[in-house]
């Protein structure tokens, strides 16, 4: 006979083994709609409900609500049906940590990718590798994407590789798109850059506190 802790705690570890699988699939949809520049699917995939739904790309800023992640979509996503344009991004190392309630959970991949662009009449190969972190809310129905943030690793000519090339590993001297917040955190490879243990994997947890928001930011590699 299964006591009542020993039955509890078989569901909560079946609940949390089929989340994963979820997430795993949803994040995987998303790159395949970013890879095909499907701006709406993408845009599907957001707790667009919540006020503080945000994505944060590079050192583009945060776009923070509804609003301001279609107006970074609307920069980022310019390419549908180009001839001679490719973006190719990949997930890889899945860490994906379910709550303990299955409300919530957080989740980071390493992306390392490829692209082509026209530039100066002519199509230029890159690089483009980065890592990807997100807070995940189960809405009842299906879970979605909460806060995302893609941290920039290189991007840069594919011919003269992340050491010669450093152009455009950070925006040029433009401001920031009047919807954004500064961005939170962005350390690019350069040769004269020291790379940090950031983001962070995410740890167990039982549910989700407002001291749960900055865990991809965090140093603190003990626990």
């Amino acid at each position: 006979m299964i006591d009542q802790k020993r039955k509890e705690k078989l569901l909560t570890n079946i609940r949390k083994l089929d989340s994963y699988h979820e997430i795993q699939n949803l994040m995987g949809r998303l790159t395949a709609a970013l890879n095909f520049q499907r701006r709406e699917e993408i845009l599907s995939y957001f707790a667009l409900e919540k006020d503080d739904v945000s994505l944060e790309y590079a050192d583009e800023g945060v776009f923070e609500g509804r609003k301001a992640i279609e107006a970074l979509l609307d920069d980022l996503v310019l390419h549908p049906n180009e001839k001679g344009y490719m973006l190719d991004m990949q997930l890889t190392t899945p860490m994906i940590e379910v709550a303990d309630d299955a409300k919530t959970a957080k989740g980071l991949w390493w992306c390392p990718g490829i692209s082509s662009v026209h530039a100066n009449e002519e199509t230029k190969a890159l690089w483009c590798w980065g890592m990807t972190g997100a807070d995940f809310l189960f809405d009842g129905k299906q879970w979605k994407v909460w806060h995302l943030h893609y941290f920039r690793l290189i991007r840069c000519d594919y011919k003269k590789g992340w050491v010669e090339d450093t152009s455009m590993i950070n925006r040029l001297n433009t401001p920031l798109h009047p919807l954004s917040k500064p961005s939170t955190y962005h350390n690019p490879y350069s040769p004269l850059s020291i790379r940090e243990g950031i983001p962070a994997c995410p740890r167990p947890y039982a549910s989700y506190e407002e001291s749960d928001k900055n865990w991809m930011l965090s140093k603190d590699k003990s626990r």
